[in-house]
């Protein structure tokens, strides 16, 4: 028999060399706990896609409840008649049109820089998240902590981590000089601690399975590495040893419990299968629940964008983490979209200098990324919550990129999509922040004021955040 037990304040199946936490169930919680269950955790995802966007095709029109999607975001079916090779149909999918009433779209706001002409890619990476301008200096370290680290501080302290930080392409090694010289500490990642020490940020999906299920065995020394190979000796398979206690379980849980546990362990089992797909599709000698040496496929996208998403929706579902914080790829990411007849780098295409083959190279990146997101989306909003709304409800998204044009290296008229009712803002409508200058959001609003406002509608205590955050954005409730 496989116990159930307490995690903390979770509820687990225990094993004889893991516990399993189970998502949020009314039937397990004590009985003198269930009338405090109609609250369900806050959280919040910052999500990172490098490069900037072909702004043209992301820009939405009108303004207000009325707006229409640009084409890069909006309804899939977009025919590319660009000379280029079919898009083909299976990497299609739904746009955020899917979830418009869940979604804020937000033009002409600006982020700080860095202080010298050059490494805007670096200074894109280390001020997404901080509102902070990118020292060029050897540590990289910045005056402040990322509004994850902030939040999670706050809202993180009852999970095993109070933030996770991903990133779905391996990340620069330490010493390696990045963007025109900036030093990788900060242009390869987005988060960032109280002192501006970027936090340890995981590039391996088994890193992340590890941290969730293996319980939280990391590193990379030989204790380490036994301590993983007896984990996954014993557990040939986490649902193999848990399938017949949870069917058990089943019939002790209420309706309203049923459809999340069942979902949960059918994400656990997918989960399983496709980090293992992906261990056995590189270069590795790696099986779960040691990490493959390769990490991530670079060149399989989809796969590698499936498995992430799947992993951020069990952090949530296990409430493993509260906070959590994705880099598509890191700083000038060259992943390839041969798959899509994109072919070449996406860095060097994003240099496209008004080269319209490269124009409508991006504008096939930009689609089908707008896939998968809005594919995370629906799938957050699939999942039900303890309070009898969905993950998404509980969550506020935060999607933003490095630059605003990947030719022009900009950092004002960000394009930014908020999602989620986690803070209390007026979705389903665009705003357009974009004022009076000499170039859009120049003389505008920030980033700092928008994280300033997501944290205070987590119920996070403060009244400023990074260099412009002095007052929250105005406008989004």
């Amino acid at each position: 028999m496989i116990p159930i037990s307490r995690c903390g304040r979770r509820v687990c199946l225990q094993g004889a060399s893991f516990a399993l936490a189970l998502p949020f169930l009314e039937t397990l919680a004590p009985r003198t706990a269930r009338g405090q269950l109609g609250a369900a955790p806050k959280r919040f995802l910052a999500y990172m896609y490098p490069n900037g966007m072909w702004m043209p095709a992301w820009r939405p029109t009108g303004t207000g409840p009325t707006f229409q999607l640009g084409p890069a975001m909006g309804p899939k079916g977009r025919v590319f008649n660009d000379g280029l090779a079919a898009f083909p149909a299976t990497e299609d999918g739904p746009g955020l049109d899917a979830v418009q009433s869940n979604i804020l779209v937000l033009t002409g706001l600006q982020n700080t820089k860095q202080d010298q002409a050059a490494g805007d890619h670096a200074g894109g990476f280390g001020s997404l998240l901080t509102n902070r301008t990118v020292p060029h200096s050897a540590s990289g370290q910045l005056a402040g902590p990322s509004i994850d680290y902030v939040i999670g501080q706050a809202i993180g302290q009852n999970t095993a981590r109070p933030n996770l930080a991903m990133c779905a392409q391996t990340l620069h090694p330490a010493g390696y000089g990045c963007d025109n010289g900036y030093s990788c500490a900060v242009a390869d990642h987005i988060s960032f601690d109280a002192n501006g020490i970027n936090l340890t940020t995981l590039d391996n999906p088994s890193l992340v399975f590890d941290a969730l299920f293996s319980g939280g065995v990391s590193g990379t020394s030989a204790a380490a590495v036994a301590a993983r190979a007896q984990v996954r000796a014993l557990n040939q398979s986490i649902l193999d040893l848990v399938t017949q206690e949870a069917t058990s379980l089943r019939t002790q849980l209420s309706y309203q419990d049923r459809p999340r546990f069942d979902q949960y362990l059918s994400s656990v089992s997918e989960v399983e299968r496709r980090i293992a797909t992906a261990a056995t599709a590189t270069p590795s000698t790696c099986t779960l629940p040691a990490r493959p040496a390769s990490g991530y496929v670079l060149q399989n996208g989809r796969q590698t964008i499936d498995l992430v998403h799947k992993l951020i929706g069990l952090a949530f579902q296990c409430d493993a983490t509260r906070v959590l914080s994705l880099m598509w790829g890191s700083n000038t990411c060259q992943r390839p979209y041969d798959f899509i007849g994109a072919p070449g780098g996406h860095h060097v295409n994003s240099h496209h200098g008004g080269n319209q083959t490269m124009i409508n190279k991006l504008q096939r990146i930009d689609y089908w990324w707008f896939r998968r997101f809005s594919e995370l989306l629906v799938s957050l909003k699939s999942m039900p919550d303890i309070d009898g709304r969905t993950v998404l409800d509980n969550t506020i998204v935060f999607q933003g990129t490095d630059i605003s044009d990947g030719d022009a290296h900009n950092h004002n008229d960000m394009p930014v999509v908020l999602a989620g009712g986690a803070c209390g803002f007026k979705m389903g409508q665009h705003l357009d922040y974009t004022t009076s200058g000499t170039g859009a959001g120049s003389a505008g609003h920030s980033f700092g004021e928008l994280f300033l406002s997501i944290a205070q509608g987590l119920g996070v205590k403060i009244s400023t955040f990074g260099e412009h955050g002095a007052a929250p954005l105005t406008g989004l409730t």
